[in-house]
């Protein structure tokens, strides 16, 4: 039986070079729920390789994590031996109701349908309890290395665009009902990886794994792109970390 996550075939080049999140997304996280990260009970949907994962356990929080990948999780269980992780939907997790202080997608929430996955976070978080979700963006719309490779991008798979997150995440959530109170955070930080890492970055995308047969010619044409921009090689990557949390009444 297939894997239904597109990120399977990427599970290598997501652990090996995807972004971790600041220490400050953690520390609003807990001042907006409303309750220490430390002893929460988390369901974290999405999970993927357990980068959220294992940040939320070094705070303290008793963490579920759930994925559709098969091949997500089992990377997941092998760099965090012992954790119950749990191949589940979002709209359909194996839980009871009012079970979770917090409810967390990292990167997630945008493959979601909003009203089911709401309605189910509702569901398993205790009154009082939070719906969070976030996303490192790139913050590089000012660089033309960036606005080469979204060109770059767009020519070569044409169901891409570079604007595809730029929705009202905070309002989709206040039309779903569900929450009393929706609160939308975002932050700015930068990491420095080398152009290799950076490429191994940009193969664990899913719409750049859709390029198919042209993305050697892509990764050729980055290597190239990053190199001019970077001549060291050492990159400097901007992010805008964005948190958006939902309390339930």
């Amino acid at each position: 039986m297939g894997s239904r996550s597109l990120f399977d075939p990427l599970v290598d080049a997501y652990d090996a070079a995807r972004p971790t999140y600041p220490d400050a997304l953690f520390d609003d996280l807990a001042r907006l729920a409303g309750r220490p990260l430390a002893g929460a009970d988390v369901v974290e949907v999405g999970a993927g390789t357990g980068i959220a994962t294992r940040s939320l356990l070094g705070r303290g929080a008793r963490v579920v994590p759930f994925d559709i990948g098969p091949g997500m999780l089992a990377r997941l269980r092998e760099r965090t031996p012992g954790i119950p992780a749990v191949l589940a939907d979002a709209e359909a997790l194996p839980l009871r109701a009012g079970v979770a202080d917090l409810v967390c997608y990292a990167q997630a929430w945008h493959w979601t349908r909003v009203p089911a996955a709401a309605a189910e976070a509702a569901r398993v978080l205790r009154p009082g309890g939070a719906l969070a979700v976030w996303w490192n963006d790139v913050d590089a719309e000012d660089e033309h290395w960036w606005g080469r490779q979204q060109d770059r991008l767009e020519a070569m798979n044409p169901a891409y665009q570079r604007g595809y997150r730029a929705r009202p995440w905070a309002d989709e959530l206040r039309w779903t009902g569900q929450f009393a109170d929706v609160v939308t955070l975002a932050g700015r930080w930068a990491r420095r990886i080398d152009v290799d890492t950076y490429l191994t970055w940009l193969r664990s995308k899913s719409y750049v794994a859709e390029i198919g047969d042209r993305l050697a010619d892509f990764l050729d044409a980055e290597r190239r792109s990053m190199l001019r921009a970077f001549p060291d090689g050492i990159i400097e990557e901007p992010f805008r970390t964005v948190l958006v949390v939902a309390r339930r009444p």
